[in-house]
């Protein structure tokens, strides 16, 4: 009988289940860093932290798809890579001696057919409108989306408000959950639906450049964009966007770890910047969100004021928080850091003569590429929610902390 630990909760956890051999096993715990929030126990059995694993096991079995930061991450923790099963890593599942826990036909036949799924089907299916983007009539079938960088000099040199609608946006008014974040919300769909469907002068609405061609994404990126953007999300997004409109590019607000040609992040990140030049910022963000806290970002704003909301489902405190970015951003900049309802914020302030930029991942794609890494990673005191497991976000009174700490005029949480 081994001793194991199974970290993760998500799908993944579903198919090592079908998998594992039951009977030659005991389940010492889960782990999840953000489950531990809300969940104590699964068929009770308890729920821990990566950092309250004992001593007394044989292996961690990782149930997540993306798995190598998470390996390295335990590694660093001081385990034995031969106690690590990946159970999504193919060179794991032809190790024999993980078979006598893991059934290695069921393991390798759900591998194959994930990798079916999720990378073949997913390519098929768009290959015409990345073969033939260029084409007339293929383009007629996609969003009309002015590129980056022009969206970022319309910012800049305009001073235009941005309201952003990526995948997770888009599922909401699907009323599908995507993002751990912000739970479903039938007024926010509705508000959202709202933001994409108008037209106001100083309010641009941008949307991801991902209906075709995709070439000067990552691999990794394109793969996890033709994953998606299935044929039935495909169509759910077309029946809520208008043909005949004018997007912008959503992915101003990913200048790196997206993008292929990466010798000129630097360049988009200093345009950026650039909008935000002698301007007073006020941040509308999570409380562990931190934008620009420990980097220049912000370097060359005349000043940072903060509101701090909570990190999850901003939404339901909404009416608390339009009031009090009212109240405070009178002629500032506002930068909002909340997922979906910074769109909303966005879009009603616009309204309301304010300028206000719904900002998204910047601050993280910022700290990846002053790392120079190439995959999504933790980034210390700061909550990145695209990485399954986080560090522990209790910061020490260093100098930049302090300086935060000074800035934050406002909490709702």
């Amino acid at each position: 009988m081994k001793k194991i630990y199974i970290l993760g909760l998500g799908k993944g956890k579903n198919y090592l289940e079908r998998c594992i051999l039951k009977e030659h096993v005991e389940v010492m715990g889960y782990i999840d860093n953000y489950k531990t929030e809300s969940i104590c126990q699964i068929d009770n059995i308890t729920v821990i932290k990566q950092n309250e694993i004992k001593d007394d096991f044989d292996y961690i079995i990782v149930s997540l798809m993306q798995y190598e930061n998470i390996r390295q991450s335990l590694i660093c923790q001081g385990i034995e890579r031969n106690k690590i099963i990946c159970f999504f890593d193919f060179k794991d599942a032809g190790e024999e001696r993980y078979w006598d826990i893991i059934d290695a036909f069921k393991w390798r036949t759900e591998l194959i057919w994930k990798h079916y799924t999720n990378i073949a089907m997913p390519t098929l299916d768009n290959l015409d409108y990345e073969l033939y983007g260029d084409n007339e009539l293929v383009r007629e079938q996609c969003p009309k989306i002015i590129d980056v960088d022009k969206t970022v000099e319309i910012l800049e040199k305009e001073k235009k408000c941005l309201a952003r609608l990526g995948d997770g946006e888009f599922e909401l008014m699907c009323g599908r959950k995507r993002a751990d974040f912000q739970d479903n919300d039938e007024k926010l769909a509705e508000r959202l639906k709202e933001v994409l469907n108008s037209a106001i002068d100083n309010l641009i609405v941008a949307i991801a450049d991902n209906y075709g061609r995709l070439d000067k994404y990552t691999d990794d990126a394109a793969r996890d964009i033709r994953s998606y953007l299935s044929k039935s999300v495909r169509k759910d997004h077309m029946c809520l966007l208008d043909k005949d409109k004018q997007y912008y590019d959503a992915y101003l607000s990913r200048p790196y770890i997206l993008y292929r040609d990466k010798k000129n992040a630097g360049k988009r990140f200093a345009n950026i910047k650039k909008i935000w030049n002698d301007a007073d910022i006020l941040l509308v963000e999570g409380q562990y969100t931190r934008f620009g806290v420990g980097n220049d970002l912000l370097s060359n704003a005349a000043s940072v004021s903060r509101i701090l909301v909570p990190n999850k489902n901003a939404f339901a405190k909404y009416n608390e928080v339009l009031p009090i970015v009212r109240k405070h951003g009178k002629n500032r900049l506002i930068l909002a850091v909340l997922g979906p309802t910074a769109t909303v914020l966005a879009y009603d302030l616009s309204r309301e003569g304010y300028w206000i930029l719904d900002i998204g991942q910047l601050d993280v794609e910022y700290e990846w590429y002053l790392r120079g890494v190439t995959k999504r990673c933790n980034i210390p005191y700061k909550h990145v929610s695209e990485v399954s497991q986080y560090d522990e976000i209790e910061i020490n009174e260093e100098e930049w902390i302090i300086k935060y700490k000074n800035e934050i005029i406002d909490t709702i949480l």
